[in-house]
């Protein structure tokens, strides 16, 4: 006797032997047992998950000679030829290459007449959303109102490609994808049964290869059966498939929680080196930090979203702990718009290693390495041209008048030196890096206001001037703190109000090196050392202008465009 492959060896002959469609299997034996059996059926759902099966059992089931039942005897000469494939009163038809226009005439010609042996002439036609319109619409009229004798069940893995005028004459049931839980339940019965040995991660691995398709998992357990009378371990499902271990999952994720650059980039290497898919190393990625994500979230709680063996769900549990939510978030983020990269581009590997470059960076800025410069050639010294000193504006500026030229001035008491969180590249953040390069005077506070102790009223009459000298160092952030208004100020915290729309620039601002540099530049300016916090106000008022401003806004009904730039 030639091998049967298990997929077909192990296929359900019965309901009872359907695996993970029990809300279809369900209703189906109900509407048997009430003897409401509709006239035409449509099956969908993904590949390899029971549709094509369930179609043969209800055929067994209405043609058994103990029959109609939801147990189907399969011992009857029609329960035999129906499992054989050999009955003529069952007919399965291909519909990817039976689907023309004469298929179908031909069909509606023969339905006329009464089957052979069985009460049904039962039609299984699979795959029917390949059929031409000119089909679909031949086939309407005797689907709508067959004979009494005819029975039609459809089989699809695209039910939106098949006609509403199709589906509204039909029964339609969905089909789910059978669970990880459920295909490992049934590889380890099938493997006792076939007395061959496979390990728990083996078959989880096998599990998650399959994308909830039964008959694929079959087939990979077929392949895996024959490599190794030992027994088989989860290394052999991953070299087949070629996918990536899990432990070098958490290795790789490790080097990144570390901020380990060069870690991250020789364990890429050594997944390289072993064949693997880059683009399938980075999908695995994106599930891993899912999977850290769920944890993070829920904990133990949220466990049964993982599918994976308990051991390595408490992996997860301990790694997830070296991650903040907001690292976890991002590092997905990164990684997805590594897959688009990696799309359009010849290279895989490269996206993927700028991707860790980005979720390993600090913001330290670059050293070179010493001995660098010495070999560089000697240039001769070459003076320097003083500039003409400036001459200081004469006009003052009108009282809470906020930044005026009058506000620029060359203070060595004020003077700071920030480190900016990227490098300063003028031309990089906006289109106003070149003006900003002009202004190389600091930036003073306002004559009255700088004597004055400081308090909220304080900060609202200078916060041009504050944000000014934020613009120094990121023109972006300034722009993004002249959208919100000072809301309080208490114990050093100064706390800053934006709009609802303006959830984008307060999310910016909230990073933690952003929100060191503004509060460096404001404690600077402001002589004492300033904390910041951000929050949303349903109810904003942007803070209205004052003085000479406010009176030629009103007067030209204007608004103001631009607080700082030097005409």
């Amino acid at each position: 006797m030639s091998y049967l492959v298990l997929a077909r060896k192990y296929r359900p002959q019965t309901f009872d032997e359907v695996t993970g469609q029990e809300h279809i299997t369900d209703l189906l034996k109900r509407a048997i047992t009430s003897n409401r059996i509709h006239h035409a059926y449509l099956f969908c759902g993904p590949r390899g998950i029971g549709k094509t099966s369930c179609a043969r059992i209800l055929a067994k089931s209405l043609n058994c000679e103990k029959g109609p039942t939801f147990k189907p005897c399969g011992e009857c000469v029609a329960c035999q030829e129906i499992t054989r494939g050999s009955s003529f009163d069952v007919l399965e038809i291909d519909g990817a290459s039976n689907r023309g226009i004469d298929e179908i005439r031909t069909l509606r010609e023969n339905v006329k007449f009464a089957p052979s042996a069985g009460k049904y002439k039962i039609y299984i036609v699979d795959e029917v959303h390949m059929l031409t319109t000119e089909a679909f619409n031949a086939l309407l009229k005797t689907l709508e109102e067959p004979p009494a004798h005819v029975k039609f069940i459809f089989a699809t893995t695209a039910p939106q490609k098949v006609p509403a005028t199709i589906i509204s004459r039909c029964q339609r049931f969905d089909f789910k994808r059978i669970s990880v839980e459920t295909i490992v339940a049934t590889m380890a019965a099938i493997s006792k049964k076939e007395k061959f040995t496979i390990d728990q991660d083996a078959l989880y691995a096998i599990a998650k290869a399959a994308q909830g398709s039964l008959r694929d998992a079959l087939s990979i357990l077929d392949q895996l059966s024959a490599l190794s009378d030992e027994g088989i371990e989860a290394k052999d499902v991953f070299s087949m498939l070629g996918m990536v271990e899990t432990q070098f999952l958490f290795d790789l994720t490790g080097a990144l929680a570390q901020k380990n650059c060069p870690l991250a980039l020789e364990i890429l290497e050594k997944i390289i080196d072993q064949g693997k898919d880059i683009k399938q190393l980075n999908k695995d990625l994106i599930e891993h930090f899912r999977n850290l994500m769920v944890v993070k979230i829920g904990g133990k709680a949220l466990g049964k979203l993982i599918d994976y063996p308990a051991a390595i769900k408490d992996m997860y549990l301990n790694q997830c702990a070296q991650f903040t939510l907001k690292d976890i978030l991002r590092a997905i983020d990164t990684l997805i718009e590594t897959q688009d990269i990696a799309g359009i581009t010849e290279s895989a590997r490269m996206p993927l290693e700028v991707a860790f470059a980005k979720l390993t960076y600090t913001g330290e800025v670059f050293v070179q390495p010493p001995g660098v410069a010495a070999s560089a050639p000697a240039r001769p010294a070459q003076p320097q041209p003083q500039p003409a000193p400036k001459k200081q504006p004469e006009a003052k500026p009108a009282a809470g008048s906020g930044f005026t030229t009058a506000n620029v001035l060359k203070s060595e008491k004020g003077h700071i030196d920030l480190t900016p969180v990227a490098s300063k590249n003028p031309g990089k953040d906006d289109d106003n890096a070149e003006e900003i390069e002009e202004i190389r005077e600091d930036v003073a506070l306002p004559a009255s206001v700088a004597a004055e102790p400081l308090d909220l009223a304080k900060i609202k009459r200078c916060w041009d001037t504050l944000t000014f000298a934020v613009s120094r160092e990121r023109m972006s952030l300034a722009t993004y703190l002249q959208e919100g208004t000072p809301l309080e100020f208490k114990d050093g915290r100064l706390t800053i109000g934006f709009p609802p729309k303006c959830a984008f620039q307060k999310e910016a601002l909230e990073d933690q090196n952003i929100k060191q540099l503004v509060a460096k530049v404001f404690s600077a300016k402001l002589e004492t050392p300033v904390s910041l916090r951000y929050e949303l106000i349903g109810n904003f008022k942007p803070q209205e202008e004052e003085g000479i401003i406010k009176e030629a806004l009103n007067t030209f009904n204007g608004k103001v465009v631009s607080r700082w730039h030097k005409e």
